[in-house]
């Protein structure tokens, strides 16, 4: 998110000139130069700014300018994997079946509140269902 920010910052600046190197974005302030090559490069990914090298400049500084191409918007949040497609492709169900218990017991400690020899027995267990 904060090179997207950056990104916005710096294209809004290169539109204001014909073209800047990375050591011109350092100089004016606006980003320091490892957050300035970042971003240049995050902006030439998504088509927002390209190199441009004429004649002699070619050996020497690189300079950038903007293509006038709006970033994509960021994302919200980062995509999880999800294995929904390749569980509906082999037919396997998202939601488990409830399987139906035939019986149950439920078994209950009793506590007389006596002191500790024979205080707590087992109980009968009650059947449910």
């Amino acid at each position: 998110m904060k090179v997207h920010a950056s990104a916005l910052t710096l294209l809004h600046w290169l539109a204001q000139r014909e073209s800047a190197s990375v050591s011109e974005m350092t100089a004016s302030g606006l980003m320091s130069s490892r957050e300035a090559s970042d971003v240049v490069r995050y902006a030439m990914r998504n088509g927002a700014a390209e190199r441009i090298n004429t004649g002699a400049s070619a050996r020497g500084t690189a300079r950038y300018r903007s293509t006038g191409v709006p970033l994509p918007e960021p994302r919200t949040s980062p995509a999880g994997a999800s294995f929904d497609g390749l569980l509906s492709a082999w037919g396997i169900t998202q939601e488990p079946p409830e399987l139906p218990a035939v019986r149950t017991r439920v078994y209950q400690i009793e506590d007389n509140g006596q002191d500790n020899r024979g205080a707590n027995r087992l109980v009968k267990p009650k059947l449910n269902g």
